[in-house]
């Protein structure tokens, strides 16, 4: 969504560029500033980190319900630094890369939003299912659908793929002059429920029951690394995601004259998604053998699941799920 505010900032620019063929767009003395520097640099380096999470995650490794999330969550934020990085390079630039190329433009932008979107709702389903396994274990073990975690995750790339269009139609027409007065502000104040009213108090609330169940029984199974990984990842999110989409709600009207506040949202937006992956492998790395080991190990480490189904292996041994709790 922010992103794709300054790609109608930049198509604006681009106009008044060609209306003007004499003018610059930009000053040709004036350099990129630190912020934006920064943000190239962070998205980058995310971007380069989620493509090699992808390739260990899904060619290397042996998935679990756990890592499916993760994949998924690690395509969100991968498309999401992506737009960041191309649409900076654009600024850069002069916007002579795209300036063109309007259809190139709206699919990062859209990307972009979809990405963002996608963040809070896996963190949300992740959140939630690992509630389950904790407060009904035997469920988990023994009646959880075997496809659940990727029906779960094509059904939350519906709907932010309906929230992100609808957003886009209604919020981003170049004659809507005041939100106010048209339909953005109803998608404004749904989305607004959808994330703040219905998907943040489910993804805190199981957060906290996990916690909570997990120190007040000290099972050996809930040692591993993979609940650390989750209280940081959403510890994150909470942080550095929820307060700038917030902001952007609340001063939506201004975006156009706040190159600032933009470069905060983007700022954020890139820390949160470029962190993850080494979160990872900040975790699943030994102390001892830290920069050592393979990455292949770290990971597989990291996102080893003890509590993951095996209702077969305890058919054929009953003391199976006693062992595991």
């Amino acid at each position: 969504m922010e992103v794709l505010n300054a790609t109608s900032f930049s198509d604006e620019k681009s106009l008044n560029a060609s209306a003007k063929p004499n003018t610059s767009v930009r000053d040709p003395h004036q350099e990129i500033s630190v912020v934006d520097g920064m943000i190239m640099s962070i998205s980058l380096l995310g971007f380069v980190e989620n493509g090699l999470l992808l390739w260990f995650l899904c060619f290397r490794m042996r998935r679990n319900p756990f890592t499916v999330y993760i994949i998924h969550l690690s395509i969100a934020d991968f498309s999401l630094l992506f737009c960041i990085f191309f649409l900076l390079v654009d600024y850069a630039l002069d916007y002579e890369l795209f300036a063109d190329s309007y259809y190139v433009n709206l699919t990062l932008g859209v990307t972009f939003m979809f990405g963002y979107n996608m963040d809070l709702y896996l963190l949300t389903a992740i959140s939630v299912e690992r509630c389950l396994s904790v407060r009904y274990p035997i469920w988990y073990q023994c009646h959880r659908p075997k496809h659940q975690s990727v029906i779960v995750c094509t059904l939350l790339w519906v709907l932010s793929c309906v929230v992100t269009t609808v957003e886009y139609v209604m919020c981003t027409d170049d004659e809507i002059e005041d939100y106010s007065q048209s339909g953005c502000r109803v998608v404004i104040i749904f989305i607004a429920i959808l994330s703040f009213l219905v998907f943040m108090p489910l993804m805190v609330v199981s957060y906290t029951v996990l916690v909570i169940k997990i120190r007040k029984n000290t099972w050996k199974a809930h040692s591993s690394k993979l609940y650390i990984i989750i209280t940081v990842t959403v510890i994150m999110f909470l942080i550095f995601a929820m307060p700038m989409r917030l902001l952007y709600m609340l001063s939506y009207e201004y975006w156009s004259s706040s190159d600032n506040l933009r470069d905060v949202f983007l700022l954020f937006s890139t820390v949160n998604s470029s962190t993850n992956p080494f979160i990872y492998f900040f975790v699943g790395s030994s102390r001892k053998k830290r920069f050592k080991e393979s990455l292949e190990v770290v990971l597989t480490r990291a996102f080893k699941d003890e509590l993951q189904p095996r209702c077969q292996e305890a058919s054929s041994n009953p003391s199976t799920i006693e062992t595991v709790l």
